[in-house]
């Protein structure tokens, strides 16, 4: 099992997501980020949640 790094549990606790619940790959994913990119991408989809004109698949999307 892929262990979160200390950023990467930051950021799941963050959001009330156990890490144990997630795949491997994902774990994987996150703890390639930094704590400055996870913070971009939190402003990010706070945008993307913002923006009542955008369905959810939209705001999905657009991150992808």
């Amino acid at each position: 099992m892929t262990q979160p790094n200390e950023n990467t549990k930051e950021h799941l606790k963050g959001r009330g997501i156990d890490p144990a619940t997630l795949d491997d790959d994902v774990i994987d994913k996150f703890n390639k980020f930094s704590k400055g990119e996870l913070k971009k991408a939190d402003d990010l989809g706070a945008a993307l949640m913002a923006d009542a004109t955008l369905d959810n698949s939209t705001k999905i999307s657009a991150v992808h």
